[in-house]
């Protein structure tokens, strides 16, 4: 029986073993195991899964949806590219083009047409966090009620006003704006609920270093990081208690002045100076 279970066993395999199994491009598998996908086109990456699955036997359907995602993020990458080698008749690659071209446009009024609305009537905001919830945990207790459990996250407004969300006991908080940051405060350790790839800078010296562990990462206080994690079924270990944080896509942090903030990915690209990992 295989011993591959799921797509953290094949990031754990590497892409030197899959290369010699399935015979694709290494650099190829280390963007698919790395979720790099803005160097996969969607025939190459509809490929490369359903021969990891065939070959494996793993189900990808949640890499496939993360995907999805991000290319519905990043609408340039479905314009098709003539270095893609499956390549359509002219006709319906005319029609392709053409299409794809249509499809950007009404995104673009799309985008006008809320931006426009958010303009004229802005509206309260609301932080989420991939409708996932952040639950604050006594670390003295092993239940939620045995105490009352706030939990303050800081919004800024577009003029630079602060308001404070505070939840009740067995609450949790939910945020409705990816573009805002999450302040984790100060996480002298991050533990994963299960084996996951994560990656990590120094923001002062650039250095990168990267390893798949379930164990929990220590937090070096002395420097500023960044961090990103496979997926987000993390537990923040602070010095009064923890915050678990229960995400199937991957993760951004960054650390700066003894305090741990999540991240989007494209506030991550910015302080990486534009860079995926």
């Amino acid at each position: 029986m295989s011993s591959i279970k799921s797509f953290e066993d094949l990031q754990e395999l590497g892409a030197n073993s899959i290369h010699e199994r399935t015979h694709i491009a290494r650099a190829k598998l280390e963007q698919l195991l790395h979720k790099s996908f803005d160097g996969l086109n969607r025939v190459q990456f509809m490929g490369f899964t359903s021969i990891l699955e065939r070959e494996y036997g793993v189900n990808l359907e949640s890499l496939r949806s993360e995907y999805d995602a991000y290319v519905g993020l990043h609408p340039d990458m479905a314009i098709a590219k003539p270095s893609v080698v499956l390549q359509a008749s002219s006709n319906s690659r005319i029609f392709w083009i053409f299409g794809t071209i249509g499809a950007i446009i009404v995104l673009m009024i799309m985008g006008s047409m809320m931006q426009g609305e958010l303009s004229v009537a802005p509206k309260e905001e609301v932080m989420e966090l991939n409708s996932a919830a952040i639950e604050v945990v006594d670390a003295n207790s092993s239940e939620m009620n045995a105490s009352d459990v706030n939990v303050t996250n800081e919004l800024n407004s577009t003029e630079g006003n602060t308001t404070q969300l505070t939840q009740e006991q067995n609450k949790s908080v939910v945020l409705d704006t990816p573009s805002q940051v999450v302040n984790f405060g100060n996480v002298l350790s991050i533990k994963p609920s299960s084996k996951v790839w994560v990656g990590m800078m120094d923001l002062a010296t650039g250095e990168k270093t990267q390893k798949i562990t379930k164990e929990p990462i220590i937090i070096d206080n002395t420097k500023n990081w960044l961090f990103i994690f496979g997926h987000g079924r993390l537990e923040m270990v602070t010095s009064s208690g923890s915050k678990i944080l229960k995400e199937r896509n991957a993760v951004w942090f960054s650390y700066e002045n003894g305090s741990l903030q999540q991240l989007t990915f494209e506030q991550f690209k910015i302080k990486n100076k534009g860079s995926n990992w």
